[in-house]
């Protein structure tokens, strides 16, 4: 049921944010699950003591390519993504609190695959911090990982408000409160 709420949360704060943007025609802003080589979203949700993540990016950013796995080279490199997104340390450091990782949910990424070819990662995280009041700062670790991935764009639902930015390779922290 907890899970409900969250998501229920997560979605309220998602569909503001896409009004905004639509409505924001004087900035040069890209839909939010616009398919855009280099550029990520994550969406991130604080509800009590619950840290819920959301990543979605084209897989070309991860991998180099969109396509199945053609090769031994490419399965390799595919696999260890698939590993890498299983640990929380490849996404995310927490600061100021330990967070420990409840669900991790990898969807396969060419299951849907459009008629293009274009592929996504899309990962969801479920986080129980100890004391998410003395959480300081999260660092976001995948600009080290993948060299593809130039910027992210973040949304967050925080028990302080919502708030946007945009993350690079230069600026990979997010300050909280």
């Amino acid at each position: 049921m907890r899970v409900a709420v969250y998501l229920v949360t997560l979605f309220c704060g998602l569909h503001l944010s896409a009004i905004v943007y639509a409505q924001d025609e004087h900035h040069d802003h890209r839909h939010h699950d616009a398919h855009v080589h280099g550029m990520a979203t994550l969406d991130l949700v604080m509800d009590d003591h619950v840290l819920m993540l959301h990543l979605k990016s084209p897989l070309m950013n991860f991998l180099g390519f969109e396509h199945q796995p053609e090769t031994e080279q490419q399965e390799a490199i595919y696999q260890d993504m698939l590993q890498q997104l299983e640990m929380l340390a490849t996404l995310i450091e927490v600061k100021g609190t330990s967070c420990k990782a409840e669900s991790i949910e990898v969807e396969e990424p060419f299951a849907d695959s459009d008629e293009a070819g274009h592929a996504d990662v899309d990962v969801s995280y479920f986080l129980r911090c100890e004391k998410p009041e003395n959480i300081t700062e999260l660092k976001i670790n995948l600009f080290d990982v993948y060299s593809n991935l130039e910027t992210m764009q973040v949304q967050m639902v925080l028990p302080t408000g919502q708030q946007q930015l945009r993350l690079n390779q230069q600026r990979t922290s997010i300050r909280i409160q």
